[in-house]
């Protein structure tokens, strides 16, 4: 069976790719930072809380969670290097954690809906299916900047330039068709 993976031109529809990436990089370490304020007082206080973790609600020890966030944090610092600097690697490790992550956060998902009762599993259903439909979104708007980023190459061009010095020749299969006709001197 084929499915084409999608490809996005913009991110939201209103923001251009690499930008897009990055607010949702500074959103991601900001609701991280939050959620690690929120586990350090639970250890702080005694309380004995469910661990969120991208729509994934199961019961973990807070210090756990905190270290899960604090990773979380870090690959998302390695986002926005990658994606501000345009390097490559940056932003395929980051791909690679957003993959591994999407899986174990599917397979902590399923544990959860088998080890709790029923009606406590559909309540968190509806919040697992947004963070899961959030995090393969900025999983897919990455692959597209690394397919553009790939195509394009890393480094930039001046292609204004390139053509004024004859670096690169537009031939009739241009983006408009060549209609003029040459002279030909016998």
């Amino acid at each position: 069976m084929f499915c084409e993976i999608p490809e996005f031109g913009r991110c939201c529809f209103c923001m251009p790719l690499r930008r897009g990436i990055l607010v949702f990089g500074y959103l991601n370490i900001l609701f991280s930072m939050f959620m690690i304020g929120v586990y350090s007082l639970s250890v702080n206080e005694g309380y004995g809380m469910l661990m969120l973790f991208h729509g994934v609600a199961t019961r973990m020890e807070e210090e756990l969670c905190i270290t899960i966030y604090v990773v979380d944090i870090i690959f998302n610092i390695v986002l926005l290097y990658g994606a501000h600097r345009k390097m490559m690697i940056y932003l395929k490790i980051f791909y690679y954690y957003t993959l591994a992550t999407v899986v174990a956060v599917v397979i902590l998902e399923i544990v959860s809906i088998v080890g709790s009762q029923f009606f406590e599993a559909f309540e968190l259903l509806a919040l697992f299916c947004l963070g899961l439909c959030i995090h393969l979104y900025l999983l897919f708007l990455v692959r597209t900047l690394l397919k553009n980023m790939d195509i394009q190459g890393s480094a930039y061009e001046n292609q204004l330039q390139q053509f004024i010095n004859g670096e690169i020749r537009v031939e009739g299969n241009g983006v408009y068709p060549n209609i003029v006709v040459p002279n030909e001197t016998v």
